[in-house]
């Protein structure tokens, strides 16, 4: 049982790894290309044009078909928009990088979480969403470290390919082992159900408005924190160090996820976390020092480390008998209704009004959901 998910994990750090990395090097290669902070962020919300359409269904396809061929496609979706980067060099082909990425990753991120929730028992759901939560954190890491390194060594060309080489083991050790097939064996029957059903449950609204807000914040950071620090004329491996940071930070946390959880309830933890992640956003823009950057970029991530863990498990238990999948996109539905909208916005206001704003207002976002949190 352990065996099986230490595989999951190493799926899901390679897939992730994969997905950050390349938000990297799109974004830095656009830049260099002579794109504006707008265009970026216009690219940058590609990545969710795919992911928007697709979520619920991604979800309804894995309730009812399993996890295996949505980890197999959405893995060789997102391999091919890595050899996109690597065969055509022009902004347009970044666009069709980023809405390949996009969509091949929904579909792996919705089967390997409902892998993972129905993985052992439900005593062990917490555990293994944060065993989960600690392979996200380490691709967080892996994915921006080693594309900055094979940016400035190996040239864009090189760290896409880099990236595409990435998603090889899990494709082939799926393909090799059916054990990943994990079907809901509590099957919804009820062909009139909706998913605006579901969002008139409080618990499951709440969860999917948490969610979606939380990662407006992470997709804030790992978008805007490169255009920020390239427009400072800082190296493609020195981005990738922050990140880097912010990334360790969440492991911390996540590591840390099991234990909090046994002394405070979900909700307190989460209301904790995200107040210090508002401070660290409000406090980041004072000072262009690198190592000042280092240590706020930490404490940030020691905040936003406990969102995804806590959102992915609060989600799987509040969602009804056989509709877990159907839940899982929803609630990445709304993730990626926040990745539309907050680079867009952020590109546009980082261009007229400079870096500040940007993270004033995601500081006010993480403060407006840690007191939603409080009231749960």
């Amino acid at each position: 049982m352990l065996n099986r998910m230490v595989l999951i994990v190493a799926y899901c750090v390679a897939a992730h790894s994969c997905y950050i990395g390349s938000k990297i090097a799109v974004s830095l290669y656009a830049l260099q290309l002579g794109a504006s902070q707008a265009t970026i962020g216009v690219l940058a919300a590609f990545y969710a044009v795919a992911p928007l359409i697709l979520g619920v269904y991604s979800g309804r396809l894995v309730d009812s078909k399993g996890t295996r061929w949505p980890l197999i496609g959405g893995g060789s979706v997102i391999a091919l928009g890595m050899l996109t980067g690597v065969f055509k060099h022009d902004l347009a082909a970044l666009f069709i990088t980023a809405i390949l990425t996009g969509a091949g990753f929904m579909f792996f991120n919705v089967s390997i979480q409902t892998l993972t929730g129905g993985f052992g028992s439900e005593s062990e759901r917490a555990t293994n969403f944060s065993i989960l939560s600690i392979g996200y954190s380490i691709s967080s890491f892996i994915g921006p470290v080693a594309v900055g390194l094979a940016i400035d060594h190996l040239g864009y060309t090189g760290a896409f390919v880099m990236l595409a080489l990435f998603m090889l083991p899990p494709l082939i050790g799926l393909l090799l082992n059916k054990r990943f097939n994990f079907i809901n064996g509590q099957k919804n029957t009820d062909k009139n159900r909706s998913t605006l059903a579901l969002l008139r449950m409080p618990p499951v609204r709440s969860v999917v408005i948490i969610s979606g807000l939380i990662v407006a914040s992470n997709d804030l950071f790992a978008f805007y924190l490169p255009v920020y620090a390239h427009s400072l004329n800082f190296s493609a491996t020195v981005i990738g160090l922050i990140l880097g940071a912010f990334a360790i930070a969440g492991f911390i946390t996540r590591f840390a996820m099991p234990a909090l959880l046994l002394r405070w309830r979900a909700e307190r933890v989460m209301f904790a976390c995200l107040l210090l992640a508002a401070c660290a956003f409000a406090v980041f823009p004072v000072s262009i020092n690198l190592y000042y950057m280092l240590m706020v970029a930490f404490v940030l991530g020691l905040g936003l480390g406990c969102g995804q863990p806590l959102s992915m498990m609060l989600g799987y238990n509040r969602a009804p008998a056989g509709r877990t999948g159907e839940v899982t996109g929803l609630r990445l539905t709304a993730n990626n209704v926040a990745r539309v909208v907050i680079p867009v916005v952020c590109g546009a206001l980082g261009s007229t009004m400079g870096a500040a704003p940007v993270f004033w207002m995601n500081a006010m976002n993480l403060a407006a959901v840690s007191a939603l949190v409080w009231r749960q």
